[in-house]
């Protein structure tokens, strides 16, 4: 039932409840292209404007499938972590985004981590900023 727009939207429907909503891991949703029946700022906007949409994890890639798609870092994959960022704000989401796993770098999984939340506190900024 998960693996599509439609079938998020249905679980939502059957639920039916304040308490049942979305964590929406946007790498995964790339991953799917075409086939998940919705852009991911389709259902980002379908997903909070609804308040359904309780948690975002951020991640990119390369390519979606059938590709052999790569895992990058935010800046560096085929969906611009801006616009995302930038319609989870349009949209009045209120709830957590957090990074999701990042490939390795030198000195370890901390340098990745720190580069990771640094670039998402920019995009947030970044958006605030040009909203007003």
């Amino acid at each position: 039932m998960f693996g599509t727009f439609a079938g998020y939207q249905k679980a939502l429907e059957i639920a039916d409840s304040p308490n049942v909503g979305v964590c929406l891991c946007v790498g995964c949703w790339l991953e799917g292209g075409p086939g998940m029946g919705g852009d991911g700022l389709e259902a980002i906007r379908y997903f909070a404007g609804r308040r359904k949409l309780f948690k975002v994890h951020l991640r990119n890639i390369s390519v979606p499938l059938p590709e052999g798609f790569v895992e990058t870092f935010l800046d560096d994959g085929y969906m611009s972590m801006y616009r995302v960022v930038k319609t989870l704000h349009d949209s009045g989401f209120s709830g957590a985004v957090i990074s999701d796993h990042v490939p390795g770098m030198d000195g370890g999984r901390v340098p990745a981590d720190a580069f990771s939340l640094g670039y998402i506190s920019a995009l947030i900024r970044a958006a605030a900023h040009h909203a007003q």
